[in-house]
């Protein structure tokens, strides 16, 4: 059993070696993206808004055309499509409402979150983590407030994220030369 695993070891090892530069160019990819998302903060903001208005317009259409086939929540659906065609028209009619309307959506999911894992910490008592929770609760909506009362700090979320990116894309830059390496390719 031992020598099945180990050859079924190699032969994965020697496959993803075979497409260590696939690996390298996603590296260098997620590198130059999280460079321009630094580098080019506003920009990074403005496309990430508009591909959210993009997606709210599609997810609408989607909607409305799916209450048309279900017999439950029919009603639910047409009013959730309308609304996010709604927004979508919103979004689009300046990249400032797009910006704007992200924030908001991204402090009303971190608020819902952050209240939620600080009712759970909170009633958790002897569970390991609890601590965890709680703070993890506070900072979601001390986060949501920050968002909601200076939307522009989503520019600074889009900043962290872009350094975040530039170290994933040196990871896997180096791990792909790693994979090339045990691979003996």
């Amino acid at each position: 059993m031992s020598t099945t695993v180990e050859i079924e070891d190699r032969d994965v090892l020697a496959s993803v070696g075979r497409h260590w530069g696939l690996l390298l160019f996603l590296g260098i990819l997620t590198l130059l993206v999280g460079l321009a998302m630094i580098f080019f903060t506003k920009e990074s903001v403005v496309t990430l808004a508009v591909l959210f208005g993009v997606y709210l317009l599609i997810s609408g259409i989607f909607q409305i055309v799916q209450s048309f086939s279900q017999k439950d929540h029919r009603a639910l659906l047409a009013i959730s499509g309308i609304l996010s065609i709604i927004l979508a028209i919103f979004a689009f009619k300046s990249f400032l409402n797009s910006v704007t309307l992200l924030a908001i959506f991204i402090g009303i999911a971190w608020l819902f979150r952050g209240i939620t894992e600080l009712i759970v910490g909170i009633q958790a008592k002897g569970v390991d983590g609890r601590g965890w929770m709680i703070t993890g609760g506070i900072l979601g909506i001390i986060g949501a407030i920050i968002i909601f009362v200076w939307p522009a700090a989503i520019g600074v979320l889009v900043w962290i994220a872009g350094i975040m990116l530039v170290v994933l894309g040196i990871s896997e830059i180096v791990g792909a030369f790693q994979v090339k390496k045990a691979a003996g390719v």
